[in-house]
């Protein structure tokens, strides 16, 4: 019955027994009976109604009081941690820092391994803390390899900086890999870091800084260019083996799921690397229903639709005529495909933008171009109003390929896809605000990630050189 019928009743009832009261008899004795059992019940309901609101919000209360005190007891550790590892103590003191977070890695063990009884509702919270405390702890331990590692090649206490050999220049790029994964908020410890690898850069006559990256292996340039209409980057990259030039399916899948872009590159090691071929929102497919070959592995087995941005083996770049089969892309030494378009340069002259192609309007693009096997560029650029930034039109980006003298270019995914990494940062301003997951990415290793092929010989005193072709 609902509540505001039987207060109704109640009402009737009480009238009744007014109403028995004055008039008497057996009848209405019986009415008085039956309205006072019904005022019991209802006063027994509501007591028991009151004792379950207020036995849940002891529960809650209870419940409340345990997440505090558990969080309590993870901010405890978190709080031991940030204090022994501040940026100057990272700069100053590793080894306190060292012990700490040791320490820290001990105490989330001794934590979890304490309430492991505890209900997931009451731990939710706490554990998040503490991942956020493991990942600060890995991060020092990092660092400390790091310094470990560095040591080797630079002494700190005069500035001195051991001889550029083969050995030496890839304990110098694996450090640069290792310090473009931490944590951005340790500033100084990484302005630090900055200042380490700018002398042995000197040292060793190379540049590196915000916008450049060079070793012995690999040259990446990024300069940030702005016309009336439109902000955007150009990627210069000089390999010195055609293994350098590589393509990943996000996530190592054919498919969903997808993954963002500098979480892709980040994994394989990329100095460099953009998002490349459209896809299925839906399944995660790369370029869904057209050719796809990865790593000369056929995962789409097409036609090509005569839009196919092909690389092949020797670091070159085509596009794939209309009915070309994966089979035969193989047969020219593909290794790798993309499918977004148009091809916008080949044969070192402004492709012909077909009817399907035809835009009028700027927009946020990527795209790569080639000079020669072994020298790329990237182009990226903004839009959608970013920084005033409008974008450009396919014809303004051929012309600032055939600028760059590159024989080949092709339009990558655009819009809210673009994304430029570098050095582990994002360099473009993202259209969404946020980083959207793609499918595939176009990305650059340094040589020494197995990357260097059988055409490089590496040599102690001369860094590399490249062996006279056999053909």
């Amino acid at each position: 019955m609902k509540k505001n019928q039987k207060k109704i009743l109640l009402a009737g009832m009480l009238g009744v027994l007014i109403l028995a009261g004055s008039v008497g008899g057996y009848e209405h004795y019986q009415k008085k009976q039956e309205a006072m059992q019904l005022i019991q019940e209802h006063k027994a309901e509501e007591e028991a109604r009151q004792a379950e609101e207020e036995a849940r919000k002891a529960e809650e209360e209870r419940k409340a009081r345990r997440i505090k005190e558990l969080e309590q007891e993870a901010q405890n550790i978190a709080s031991a941690l940030e204090k022994a590892s501040t940026d100057n103590i990272l700069c100053s003191d590793m080894p306190q820092a060292v012990e700490a977070a040791k320490a820290a890695k001990k105490s989330c063990k001794a934590f979890l391994k304490e309430h492991k009884d505890e209900e997931e509702e009451l731990l939710s919270s706490s554990k998040r803390l503490l991942s956020d405390v493991k990942d600060a702890a890995d991060a020092i331990l990092a660092m400390q390899s790091i310094d470990e590692t560095i040591a080797t090649i630079y002494n700190s206490q005069d500035g001195s900086v051991a001889m550029s050999t083969s050995k030496n220049d890839k304990i110098f790029r694996d450090v640069q890999k290792e310090i473009w994964k931490l944590p951005k908020k340790y500033t100084k410890k990484l302005e630090q870091y900055n200042t380490t690898i700018s002398k042995i850069s000197e040292a060793w006559n190379y540049t590196n800084d915000e916008w450049n990256y060079e070793t012995s292996t690999l040259k990446v340039s990024v300069e940030p260019k702005k016309t009336s209409y439109t902000n955007y980057w150009v990627c210069h990259i000089q390999t010195f083996s055609t293994q350098q030039l590589c393509s990943a399916l996000c996530g190592g899948t054919y498919g969903n799921p997808r993954a963002k872009t500098s979480a892709e590159v980040a994994e394989h090691n990329g100095v460099i690397g953009i998002n490349g071929s459209g896809f299925s929102y839906s399944s995660g497919e790369p370029a869904p229903g057209k050719s796809m070959i990865k790593d000369g592995k056929i995962y789409n087995d097409t036609y090509s639709n005569g839009n196919i941005m092909c690389v092949t083996q020797d670091g070159g770049m085509f596009t794939a005529i209309a009915g070309m089969t994966v089979e035969d892309m193989l047969n020219r030494g593909v290794r790798d495909t993309y499918c977004f378009g148009p091809t916008l340069v080949e044969n070192g002259k402004a492709y012909e933008i077909t009817s399907a192609f035809q835009q009028t309007y700027r927009y946020q693009r990527t795209a790569v171009g080639m000079v020669n096997p072994g020298d790329y560029y990237i182009l990226i650029v903004d839009g959608k109003g970013s920084g005033g930034s409008q974008g450009m039109t396919y014809e303004e980006m051929q012309k600032t390929f055939l600028d760059l003298d590159c024989q080949y270019a092709y339009n990558l995914d655009g819009g809210g896809s673009t994304t430029l990494v570098f050095k582990g940062r994002i360099i473009n301003s993202l259209t969404d605000g946020n980083e959207r997951p793609c499918a595939d990415i176009l990305y650059f290793i340094d040589a020494g990630d197995g990357g260097e092929g059988d055409d490089i010989v590496i040599h102690e005193d001369e860094a590399m050189l490249k062996p006279p072709s056999s053909k």
